[in-house]
């Protein structure tokens, strides 16, 4: 079958790690034999009036990306105005598509703005249309009357939703008055590659405990979920608690927090390193060199991070928010509300507890790689044909 994914999430030379797992689920359906082919409309913050440009080429996978970027001071006036962006969409599919590439399914990913096109597309060319959803602001943008009637329209004439997690499928079914037990719905999770990602025995210090969390460290709005600070305060109300027990806390990840976070952390006394960004080789190494993986948030719609360290066979000590308890259990972690008590009395079980490391990353084993959710994909479409 030949697939026609829409996005406004995507990675860019301006971002490369923007919309990563949307790239993901695109190769894991063309890992299944189906032609996929990727449009991708972007709008970046700049200077400029406005500037528009494309690319068309095939990536290392050999599917075919056409990513439209558009650069103006006008940003967000922009990227709010989907009529715009269908009739870009559209125009850009008649030159470069339409004879060649009749697509027997139009997938959109997130419902604002990529969905609501994908709709308006889907009816001028009478396809079906499916959505994927990953969008922590679900229901903050079913208030937003202006735009929220639309969203509604295109989940309602999708025929099918997949939400990434459990949470997510509840938020869009309270926050859109779909049944939750619709059989519109189908949970499929983000692919986690395992090149890296792999079990490896831990070697445990003694007295020594060795914390990892990874995050873009922000404050503007896409980073604010994170909270490092509520980390740092009950690592030092941990230290002391556990005198005897020395705490060293990596942080992976880039960001415009980072400063005050090594003057949080040099104040409370407690030992951070701040490794920046790294690629997803030495991620792995540090989460297989980790005793815990840490992860404190006020939302989390599938955790991808989470699901990484997993499978290195790292136990992970996190918020009890959002989709994180669909993969957190007494096995293989340990959930906290988000208070510094809370983490605290974590930490101090965590360090009363044996894991199976092994099993930890067994269990998880297969269920989020490319393959395993590339079948889940096309399954949906053959279900819909």
């Amino acid at each position: 079958m030949k697939i026609l994914f829409l996005t406004s999430w995507y990675p860019s030379s301006r971002n490369p790690n923007f919309g990563i797992f949307i790239r993901e689920h695109a190769h894991a359906v063309r890992s299944t034999g189906h032609d996929v082919v990727v449009m991708a409309l972007l709008v970046h913050r700049s200077k400029k009036l406005w500037k528009k440009s494309l690319s068309d080429f095939k990536d290392e996978t050999g599917t075919r990306n056409i990513v439209i970027e558009i650069e103006s001071r006008f940003r967000d006036l922009i990227y709010h105005a989907f009529p715009l962006h269908y009739f870009v969409i559209k125009k850009t599919y008649d030159r470069l598509l339409r004879k060649h590439f009749n697509p027997d399914f139009i997938h959109s990913n997130v419902v604002f703005p990529a969905g609501i096109v994908g709709y308006f597309l889907s009816k001028k060319l009478r396809k079906k249309h499916i959505i994927t959803e990953h969008w922590t602001k679900i229901e903050d943008f079913s208030k937003q009357l202006a735009f929220s009637c639309w969203g509604a329209k295109a989940y309602r004439n999708a025929a099918r939703i997949l939400p990434v997690s459990g949470f997510l499928q509840q938020t869009i079914s309270t926050s859109f008055d779909i049944p939750a037990d619709d059989k519109k719905f189908s949970i499929i999770g983000n692919v986690v590659p395992p090149e890296f990602f792999t079990y490896k025995a831990k070697q445990p210090q003694e007295g020594k405990l060795r914390l990892c969390a990874i995050a873009t460290w922000s404050r503007m709005k896409k980073g604010a979920a994170k909270q490092p600070e509520l980390l740092i305060e009950a690592i030092s109300e941990f230290q002391k608690r556990k005198r005897a027990v020395s705490v060293e806390l990596t942080m992976i990840g880039g960001g415009d927090k980072i400063n005050e976070l090594e003057s949080l952390a040099a104040q409370k006394e407690v030992k951070a390193i701040f490794k920046g960004f790294l690629p997803k080789k030495d991620i792995a190494q540090q989460l297989q060199e980790s005793d815990f993986f840490v992860h404190a948030t006020l939302i989390e719609t599938f955790g991808v991070v989470v699901a990484e360290a997993l499978l290195t066979g790292t136990p992970v000590i996190c918020s009890k928010v959002g989709a994180l308890p669909e993969l957190i259990h007494d096995n293989n972690g340990i959930l906290c509300e988000n208070t510094v008590e809370s983490w605290v009395n974590a930490f101090e079980r965590a360090l009363m507890t044996q894991f199976n490391h092994r099993r930890i990353a067994e269990e998880l084993q297969n269920r989020f790689d490319k393959s395993s959710i590339g079948e889940k994909i096309a399954a949906v479409y053959q279900s819909c044909k």
